[in-house]
């Protein structure tokens, strides 16, 4: 039996923005690689209203994890004793939310360089090159903190991300 975990908005903001990042990486410059970069920053805005306007309970929800919950988490990890999540762990949605924040951040330094103010200014260039160096690390961060959670977990994170759905535990008999 299949359990929804992650609806169609969430699915399409997801890989949406995951294409356009990959793309504006290797596109560099001009009016593509902008509006790939608008487009993205517009899939975040859109991912994050969602989320803040989803229950508590809903698994797309954004709710900011404290330091606890990311402790115990972790603690949790180390110990190998993780219960699957509905949605995102602690780490997962902190993530989420540095990827969010960088993608916007290159969004707005991207959109600066074109106003007459800031135009060649090279500050601003290093800024929003320094953003999609960051990003990538996290990206990178993001893919390896997905296979080691499904691999703890036995479940295929991906194909959630994919489908939208999980495969339901069977119970065991002994």
């Amino acid at each position: 039996m299949t359990q929804t975990v992650w609806s169609p908005l969430v699915r399409l903001t997801h890989w949406g923005v995951a294409a356009l990042v990959l793309f504006n990486l290797f596109n560099e410059t001009g009016r593509i690689h902008r509006w790939g970069g608008y487009a993205a920053a517009a899939l975040v805005v859109c991912r994050l209203l969602y989320g803040l306007l989803r229950p508590d309970h809903d698994p797309a929800s954004i709710r900011i994890p404290g330091p606890a919950a990311l402790k115990e988490h972790l603690k949790a990890m180390g110990q190998k004793t993780l219960t699957p999540s509905h949605g995102h762990n602690p780490v997962g949605m902190w993530a989420a939310l540095i990827m969010w924040a960088l993608i916007l951040a290159l969004g707005i330094t991207g959109w600066m360089s074109q106003l007459d103010r800031y135009w060649g200014e090279e500050w601003l260039e290093e800024l929003h090159e320094g953003f999609a160096d960051v990003l990538m690390g996290v990206v990178v961060v993001h893919w390896l903190g997905v296979i080691s959670m499904s691999l703890l977990l036995k479940q295929n994170l991906v194909r959630a991300m994919l489908t939208g759905g999980e495969q339901a535990k069977e119970p065991r008999h002994r």
